[in-house]
């Protein structure tokens, strides 16, 4: 009976992992499409529960500043130092720190005199990664103790990659090429 008790909590637990594993694939905690590449360009960053002080103090004044080229933005939340058993708890809290960022988005722009825009919501994506595969793909190791940024053109191209804030100048110039149109399709404009 107890051995028996013992495998059910296990196959339990693993059922739960599957669904949390695939839900990462291109979408963020409120089940939405991420955009990235799809017209716009995108600052992407990459953080973990350890980085995420970091973010809070530097990265709403960067998006703010990057307003200008209208980005998409995207916060890939690394979770595999996380146990399996709290990834639907930390996913209920990245989706309380989404909206609580949209607010203080939202305030920043009220600071300095304009009105947020009315697509923010739209433009702002915060991704729980259940295994971490993005964060590996840019070489980041399971608890690193370094936020990284990424610029990513209109069309998914990678234009900038460094860490975040002491890299947050290059992003901004990479951002600000990247919505500056190309010398092609200023010529048919004219």
């Amino acid at each position: 009976m107890k051995t028996s008790l013992v495998g059910l909590a296990c196959v339990l637990g693993l059922m739960a992992a599957i669904p949390a594993r695939a839900a990462d694939d291109g979408k963020d905690v409120l089940g939405r499409v991420v955009p990235v590449g799809k017209g716009r360009p995108a600052l992407v960053l990459y953080a973990n529960r350890g980085t995420r002080e970091v973010l809070r103090d530097h990265a709403f004044q960067f998006a703010y500043s990057l307003r200008q080229e209208h980005p998409v933005v995207v916060v890939h939340v690394d979770l595999r130092d996380i146990p399996g058993l709290f990834k639907g708890t930390a996913r209920k809290e990245i989706r309380k720190s989404y909206a609580e960022s949209l607010d203080e988005m939202r305030q920043l722009f009220r600071e300095h005199g304009e009105s947020p825009p009315a697509d923010l919501d739209a433009s702002f994506f915060m991704v729980a990664d259940s295994d971490g595969s993005p964060h590996q793909g840019l070489g980041m190791e399971k608890g690193f103790h370094q936020a990284q940024a990424q610029v990513v053109s209109a069309t998914g191209q990678e234009l900038a990659r460094g860490p975040f804030p002491s890299a947050a100048a290059k992003m901004g110039q990479a951002m600000a090429a990247a919505g500056a149109p190309s010398v092609a399709s200023a010529a048919t404009h004219r």
